[in-house]
């Protein structure tokens, strides 16, 4: 599995699209992906392979994206306006 960043800085407010790329073609693509500190940052899935960051208020969190026993993270610092 791939993200197509491993790192993401922005203010409160701001919104980011991430790609996740699971490897093998074929291999299934039911991605979970989870904020560990939802009042920093929130994903929601927007289409097959690609989530939406929501930096919420200042601070960091971490976003982790797994699927069949396979994780990636994305560090998400969020700026004070």
């Amino acid at each position: 599995m791939t993200l197509s960043q491993k790192t993401l800085t922005g203010g409160v407010g701001a919104t980011k699209d991430i790609t996740v790329t699971v490897t093998p073609d074929g291999a299934p693509q039911a991605v979970n992906a989870v904020s560990s500190n939802e009042k920093v940052a929130t994903v929601v899935k927007k289409s097959d392979g690609v989530y939406t960051i929501t930096n919420l208020a200042a601070g960091a969190a971490t976003i982790t994206f797994s699927t069949n026993g396979i994780s990636s993270t994305l560090a998400v610092t969020v700026n004070a306006g």
